[in-house]
């Protein structure tokens, strides 16, 4: 899986990622970095093709539970996309009753819970806890924008799932990684652009163009 689309989407993040390009695209309004706004070539018939193997984060019948909750609701895509990346998170114990996400909890879920070497347990959790959510609380008025949009759904979970896996697929281990030239452009392009959330609605807008999502 040659973009980081297809990575999440075989790893059943499509839903996550995309919401967090759908919520940036509904409230940003600043100016992304340059380098984002030009997305890498998709390659060809490259859909098996695996860039990075991330270690399972959460089971998969817990994925599978969350989207057959929230398929088939009449509410907006949006809304079940915000639903889902909650529900993930809930049935884990890893939101507080105010919806927002409980560090001690995550801390010790990668601790105990994620089966995968040191390497990558110290990598996810500094993508959410160093550095995804920490760029939500800067754009702490972004998000309370976006709530507008998503009813009593808390966008926070959406943001940070969505965030950390563009920063785990920028930061793979050598060993994970398969170092195609098309892999390698994605990995370049996610590390600059999954800084901020200017950034991601970049990204949003060239999917969009491209008619990818």
């Amino acid at each position: 899986m040659a973009t980081t689309i297809n990575c999440v989407r075989s790893c059943s993040w499509a839903k996550v990622l995309l919401v967090l390009l759908w919520c940036a695209q509904l409230v940003s309004a600043g100016e992304p970095n340059a380098a984002c706004k030009t997305m890498p070539s998709m390659g060809k018939d490259d859909n098996d093709e695996k860039c990075c193997e991330m270690p399972e984060i959460f089971p998969n019948e817990t994925l599978h539970q969350c989207m057959e909750d929230f398929e088939r609701s009449s509410v907006s895509q949006l809304q079940k996309s915000c639903q889902f990346s909650a529900c993930v998170l809930k049935k884990h114990n890893l939101v507080k009753s105010d919806g927002k996400l409980d560090t001690d909890q995550i801390k010790s879920y990668i601790k105990d819970q994620i089966k995968t070497s040191d390497e990558w347990k110290g990598l996810i959790e500094k993508a959410v806890l160093e550095d995804c959510l920490p760029m939500i609380e800067k754009d702490s008025t972004i998000v309370k924008q976006m709530k507008s949009s998503l009813g009593d759904c808390e966008p926070t979970s959406a943001l940070a799932i969505a965030c950390a896996v563009a920063k785990l697929f920028g930061n793979c281990p050598s060993k994970d990684w398969t170092g195609s030239p098309v892999c390698d452009e994605w990995r370049t392009f996610l590390t600059k652009c999954s800084g901020s959330m200017d950034d991601l609605n970049a990204i949003y807008m060239l999917i969009e163009s491209q008619k990818l999502t």
